[in-house]
């Protein structure tokens, strides 16, 4: 089960990706809900649409997996467990993701929403696997 350190950190961004992507969903939610008055029709139509959020859990996988193995990386190699340590790192990789995408951040809009999830994500990949960082690198592999 030498495994198991990496599996962790898999479920870590999985959850992370899922962090962001419930970010994008509920801005989206809410900005549907303030566009139509709270219409329950129009609502109804927006909540019908959310399945498409899985669509943007492949991409977000997608588009941060490299990142964010450099950053899960650098955290296990130094030992680093910090919150804010995950949360920035994953504020970063969101707000370069929006400049790579032609997305401004100084646009106070769809620009800030990328570095928000990414903040999301990093804090949700700490809950489950950030703490533990470096923990296991001295460890015994055969358990």
């Amino acid at each position: 089960m030498a495994s198991f350190p990496w599996s962790r950190a898999v479920g870590g961004w999985l959850a992370g990706c899922g962090a962001a992507t419930a970010v994008y969903g509920g801005v989206a939610l809410v900005g549907s809900a303030i566009a139509s008055g709270a219409d329950t029709i129009t609502m109804l139509g927006a909540i019908a649409v959310l399945p498409l959020l899985f669509l943007a859990f492949l991409i977000i996988c997608m588009l941060t997996a490299i990142p964010a193995a450099v950053v899960i990386w650098v955290s296990e190699k130094l030992g680093i467990r910090s919150v804010l340590f995950f949360g920035g790192g994953g504020a970063v990789i969101g707000g370069s993701l929006a400049s790579l995408l032609g997305v401004s951040l100084m646009d106070l809009g769809a620009g800030w929403l990328f570095a928000v999830a990414g903040f999301a994500a990093g804090v949700g990949y700490w809950f489950v696997a950030g703490k533990y960082a470096g923990r296991d690198r001295h460890t015994n592999s055969t358990y």
